[in-house]
């Protein structure tokens, strides 16, 4: 099983402009998100669409990997979307980080680290993504997600498209 990062957009019917959200979804293909994705969209179902997805391997130096036993390891993979100001630019900016940490504070104080070059920044939301992708729980073998010290490099790789969800 695989840990799908998906980046999803919409309408809704009292907003003016698009809205988003990120979904974290265990799967082996991407196709086998799309009615999760569908069932948790809270804006117009008709808009519903893929921004960018990906496959979560690695993050902060480690592999992440799905098993059916329980998992001991003290570590915890944290997603935290930060939130900053350009002056020169009439919107919020994001970055998204995956962290790898023994708890939230300790998770916050390495995002923090990564965007020190922000003129004003802010942190807008953060996540334990074990609790978030306790979608896991609800597959029918019960995957746990499992972090190991990574042996090899491996980048996070994502595809950006415009995928309707919407309408199929």
């Amino acid at each position: 099983m695989k840990l799908f990062v998906i980046y999803i957009g919409g309408s809704h019917p009292q907003s003016l402009i698009e809205l988003h959200d990120i979904r974290f979804i265990v799967a082996e293909h991407l196709e086998e998100t799309y009615e999760l994705l569908k069932k948790s969209w809270w804006g117009t179902p008709k808009s519903l669409h893929i921004d960018a997805w990906g496959i979560l391997t690695q993050a902060d130096g480690y592999d992440i990997s799905f098993t059916e036993q329980e998992t001991h390891n003290p570590q915890n993979l944290f997603f935290i979307n930060l939130g900053g100001y350009d002056p020169t630019m009439f919107t919020e900016l994001h970055k998204n980080i995956f962290v790898v940490a023994e708890n939230e504070n300790m998770a916050k104080t390495k995002a923090l680290a990564q965007i020190k070059s922000w003129s004003s920044g802010h942190r807008d939301y953060l996540y334990d993504i074990e609790h978030i992708v306790s979608i896991a729980s609800t597959l029918p073998q019960n995957y746990k997600m499992q972090l190991t010290p990574k042996i090899v490099d491996k980048e996070f790789e994502f595809t950006c498209c415009y995928l309707p969800l919407g309408r199929i």
